[in-house]
């Protein structure tokens, strides 16, 4: 092969790879809040290690949701979860919906770092302020 040739595929190959790696990179998931509607929910039951609390309240359930959900503007994150529970976290709360059909689906809220975090397993992780953190906390108390 002539000496051109050789470097036209080479710079070819090159484009090829940056284009790929580009694509990867830009092309990284984005994970979405998936929080139920309140009308399919009988209740939410918040728990820490040292309370447990059953909501029924329609009002309430639905303010819980609605601080979930940042203020009605959905929550989304590029960091995924890959556990059945949170690790490394401090101050757990753990919030269950329970279905009216049956099941239930399950969020935890903590602090790590100093930091606060909603955690939807095998979904994302999702940051929060500190205010939304209190506002879940204060219906354990």
């Amino acid at each position: 092969m002539k000496k051109e040739t050789k470097i036209a595929i080479i710079i070819l190959l090159i484009f090829l790879f940056t284009i790929t790696f580009i694509l990867i990179i830009l092309n990284k998931r984005t994970y979405e809040l998936n929080l139920p509607k309140q009308e399919k929910l009988k209740s939410i039951t918040i728990e820490t290690q040292a309370n447990q609390k059953e909501i029924t309240d329609t009002q309430e359930i639905q303010d819980i949701i609605y601080i979930l959900n940042n203020s009605g503007k959905g929550r989304n994150t590029k960091q995924e979860s890959i556990n059945d529970f949170p690790v490394n976290t401090e101050e757990i709360i753990t919030v269950k919906f329970n279905f009216e059909e049956e099941g239930t689906s399950i969020i935890f809220v903590y602090i790590r770092n100093d930091n606060y975090y909603i955690e939807q397993p095998y979904n994302g992780i999702y940051k929060i302020s500190g205010d939304e953190y209190n506002s879940i906390e204060k219906y354990i108390r």
